[in-house]
């Protein structure tokens, strides 16, 4: 049986309807950062820069784990945020091979950016909507939402990158 609004017409399949809705989410929030002045923002930018905020003396082998990426790849991202002036390196105290990654002022700057953003977008939705509207659709999200402490930030990346190559996300 096909779901049906109330006018008889054909609901889209839940999934991708989601699917869409994050990435036009996404958008109008970076739509938002690029007015705040950052406009080069990469995937996983906002994910290593609040978790190099929440963590007190992250390396770049933990923000790989974290990120269930290589090391080798960690280090890449890592250097990219340090040349665009997010991040900064220092050495280890304990192990001269390994690197200590500290966010700057700029990463600080931008993670509050991004926070008043999304408030924003939010905000912009439930004066669209309603407040009861927007209460269904986070109880929904959390009907749907894996239960907490059982997925990290990689696994978010892990799955976009699984999914970057899907250019029509209707027919899925």
């Amino acid at each position: 049986m096909v779901a049906q609004f109330s006018d008889g017409s054909a609901a889209p399949a839940l999934g991708p309807q989601l699917v869409r809705s994050w990435i036009g989410y996404r958008r109008r929030v970076e739509q938002k950062l690029a007015s705040a002045g950052f406009t080069d923002r990469r995937l996983p930018d906002g994910m290593i820069l609040r978790l190099c905020v929440a963590n007190e003396g992250l390396t770049v082998s933990r923000i790989g784990r974290e990120m269930q990426i290589s090391r080798q790849g960690a280090s890449k991202v890592v250097a990219d945020l340090c040349e665009r002036g997010f991040l900064s390196l220092e050495k280890s105290p304990g192990d001269g091979r390994e690197k200590i990654v500290r966010p700057t002022s700029d990463a600080i700057a931008f993670l509050q950016a991004f926070h008043k953003a999304r408030r924003e977008v939010d905000e912009e939705i439930r004066e669209h909507l309603g407040g009861e509207a927007v209460q269904a659709l986070a109880a929904l999200t959390e009907l749907l939402a894996e239960p907490a402490g059982e997925w990290r930030a990689g696994d978010v990346w892990r799955e976009v990158r699984a999914r970057s190559s899907l250019l029509d996300l209707g027919d899925q």
